[in-house]
């Protein structure tokens, strides 16, 4: 794969582009399913239903305070308020899906991948989805997961964007095959910023497609909220298998 850009350093935070209002609303039913032995409570949108044409397909996971089976603490994250209403104000035709980690697990566990794996297939399978258009992303465990299910299935995503996620348990060869568009904070105590970068610059030296910002002054929590801007969505999403 062509590396077609390198990691940058430190920036400053990225100021939104006010969006504007469309007629269409954005409901996410509440779903659930058995897939690979777990049980998964999970929420679906379909966005831009009405256009003609295959869907994209966007997996968000989110953070480990969210975990459960109430199906609902997932969906208040902002990111997903975020990716979903990107998607709609730019006229992606697209099926996203936030699944709800079991208290018991984690997005990188060994039970939980071969699950939102098969939630993935079966969703894929029954809404006409363009199979070189699936992407993942993420913050915290999310951000984690993210980067684990890239290094699982390293031929399934288009593109994936972790956030304030971990990659240390991944093989950069496995996660070299996808485009990554990683965000961290420099104010961020949970995740180790320099462990990306190093992650990053082997993803480089393989050949891998990568974009990295490292936001001047941001927490955690702040990586986890407001990565999601349309800079970096419309380069995530412009991606294909």
């Amino acid at each position: 794969m062509v590396s077609c850009s390198k990691s940058s350093n430190s920036i400053e935070p990225e100021k939104e582009t006010p969006k504007e209002d469309t007629p269409q609303q954005i409901t996410f039913t509440k779903e659930s399913g058995t897939f690979a032995g777990t049980a998964l409570p999970y929420r679906k949108a379909l966005i831009n239903s009405g256009k003609e044409g295959k869907n994209i397909l966007v997996l968000y996971l989110h953070g480990g305070s969210a975990k459960g089976s109430d199906n609902e603490k997932q969906i208040a994250e902002p990111g997903v308020t975020s990716v979903s209403e990107y998607l709609k104000n730019a006229g992606a035709k697209a099926v996203m899906i936030v699944p709800q980690c079991p208290s018991s697990g984690n997005w990188d566990g060994a039970s939980i991948q071969p699950a939102v794996k098969a939630l993935l297939d079966n969703v894929a399978a029954g809404s006409n989805v363009n199979s070189s258009k699936i992407f993942v992303l993420g913050g915290s465990m999310g951000g984690t997961g993210t980067w684990a299910l890239v290094n699982a299935y390293p031929t399934l995503f288009a593109a994936a964007m972790p956030c304030a996620g971990n990659p240390s348990k991944c093989n950069s060869s496995n996660v070299a095959k996808t485009p990554v568009y990683a965000v961290m904070g420099t104010s961020d105590n949970i995740m180790s910023v320099e462990t990306v970068q190093t992650f990053i610059a082997e993803l480089d030296k393989l050949g891998g497609k990568t974009k990295l910002d490292v936001v001047t002054g941001w927490t955690h929590d702040q990586t986890c909220k407001q990565s999601y801007t349309s800079t970096r969505l419309q380069w995530l999403f412009s991606q294909s298998r």
